[in-house]
């Protein structure tokens, strides 16, 4: 066991102080509260005194890595079983969020004090309980008391994920299906059959309700969970605001399940958030993409903080200044100072006074295709070679077609075995000289492969460059090399 730091009850009276118009309870400081330590990160230990309940509860809370940094709200991850599974839930959120799939997120443990009392709705008997348990109360005291002080003392954002185990599992999905306030549902386990199916039930009776529109709800099942026909009930009564997502481990055991399925299951939740599911190019779209997904979380997003480095290189490389500060901006205030801030502010400085790029990679994607007519002698596939250095040569292939009067045609290494998914041609355009067509570069810097080539006896030869951006290797690093190719046509 490990003793984490913790507020000195002056500082959280100060704060609670400060805010005139707060009118929960205060988090107070547990400095005698032991509680296990996470990888890579830490946690520290409160009481709350709960109208709601009746009592004085323990709330273990783990700040994300940016948080003393930066000055913006957080998500709020709140496990149930938190004596247990506060710490691997952080450990989770710590590395997902690191890598890019999960926002940055304030997690809070909820340690038990009577389980059967707080995790079992009215209306449902579970381990021979009666139907009139407090787990309505046991959400008021999430709800209307936590989460406004968590509000008030973390700048928790309003956006809550609720995550709970067995029993944690049948309140957070009452919660699904009876809250507005909790749209964000990672169910592990559940024992969704008892009562006849009267969760399902209530999910059912929850998908009628327009104040219960949004939910991302998550079904993580070892012994429990749902059978096929439940979980097809709930799914034909959602609406198509509704995501549900359920999936079967079956190398886990009740006990294990938690910990990978909190990461399976937080994961999943957050697919849309992942660095992978934004657009890559154009760079403006990537920002937008994070902009529009606030709709769907109902909060405010700050995008993966590799990813907004990426998003700010490219712009630099682009020649805009404008989104590039503003991209610098938006990583300073979500994830603080980076420690190359002075290399950066230099940088930023210099692309403010260069000038604009004519041929941007909006431009260059925006570029009509030439039509059919006009690259009619190129029309076909036409095979041959690239290389760098001219002892090691690889085979290429580029094929145009007509597309409704315009070129259209995908380019791609060849012979097998050495054949790469085809690239879709972008751009291209008949010039004086031949033929340019290019497309975007699947891997970084984000600018447009062009390929400019001359035709002379029905042989395409020139060279390969970097289109759309301003292209600056990285300090020690050679600039790019020469790409050289040559095509013929075969039919």
């Amino acid at each position: 066991m490990i003793r984490f730091r913790s507020m000195h009850l002056i500082a959280v009276l100060l704060l609670a102080g400060c805010n005139a118009k707060a009118q929960s309870p205060a988090l107070v400081s547990d400095p005698k509260q032991e509680i296990p330590g996470a990888i890579g990160s830490g946690g520290s230990a409160y009481l709350f005194a709960s109208k709601a309940i009746g009592e004085t509860r323990s709330v273990l809370i783990g700040l994300p890595k940016s948080y003393s940094v930066s000055h913006r709200g957080y998500p709020v991850i709140i496990v149930l079983d938190g004596e247990a599974n506060f710490r691997p839930a952080m450990t989770v959120v710590s590395e997902l969020s690191s890598l890019g799939h999960i926002p940055e997120s304030i997690v809070v443990g909820i340690p038990n004090t009577d389980r059967l009392r707080d995790l079992t709705p009215p209306g449902l008997s579970v381990s021979g309980s009666s139907k009139s348990e407090g787990g309505d109360r046991f959400l008021d005291f999430l709800e209307k008391e936590l989460m406004p002080a968590l509000k008030a003392q973390f700048r928790a954002n309003g956006m809550v994920v609720l995550v709970g185990h067995s029993s944690g599992g049948i309140i957070v999905t009452y919660a699904a299906a009876t809250r507005p306030a909790f749209r964000f549902i990672l169910s592990l386990d559940s024992p969704t059959h008892l009562g006849d199916g009267w969760l399902v039930d209530k999910m059912i009776e929850g998908a009628r309700n327009p104040a219960l529109s949004k939910l991302r709800y998550v079904s993580l099942e070892s012994r429990f969970g749902y059978t096929d026909s439940l979980w097809t009930a709930v799914k034909n009564a959602a609406p198509k605001t509704w995501i549900l997502e359920r999936q079967k481990l079956d190398h886990e055991t009740h006990v294990s399940l938690p910990f990978f399925a909190t990461y399976l299951g937080l994961r999943d939740m957050f697919q849309d958030y992942a660095t992978n599911s934004a657009p890559q190019s154009p760079t403006y779209a990537t920002l937008a993409y994070y902009r529009d997904l606030e709709k769907s979380y109902g909060s405010t997003i700050t995008p993966p903080l590799g990813l907004l480095r990426q998003v700010l290189e490219d712009f630099e490389m682009e020649g805009q200044s404008k989104p590039a500060h503003d991209a610098w901006n938006m990583l300073v205030a979500g994830y603080g100072m980076p420690n190359d801030s002075a290399d950066w502010q230099q940088r930023l400085a210099k692309l403010a006074k260069a000038p604009p790029l004519t041929e941007t990679v909006e431009v260059l994607l925006s570029t009509p295709r030439s039509t059919t007519l006009e690259a009619k002698k190129f029309i076909g596939e036409w095979r041959g070679e690239q290389w760098i250095n001219p002892e090691d040569k690889n085979g290429i292939v580029l094929r145009l077609r007509d597309s409704a009067g315009v070129v259209a045609g995908e380019a791609g290494n060849w012979p097998p075995p050495d054949i790469m998914p085809p690239m879709k041609i972008q751009y291209l355009r008949v010039t004086d000289h031949g033929l340019t067509w290019g497309y975007m570069n699947g891997m970084r810097p984000r600018g447009m492969l062009m390929f400019d080539a001359t035709l002379s006896d029905g042989v395409l030869t020139g060279e390969m460059k970097f289109g759309g951006i301003r292209f600056t290797p990285p300090p020690g690093m050679p600039g790019p090399p020469t790409v050289r190719f040559e095509l013929r046509k075969v039919n």
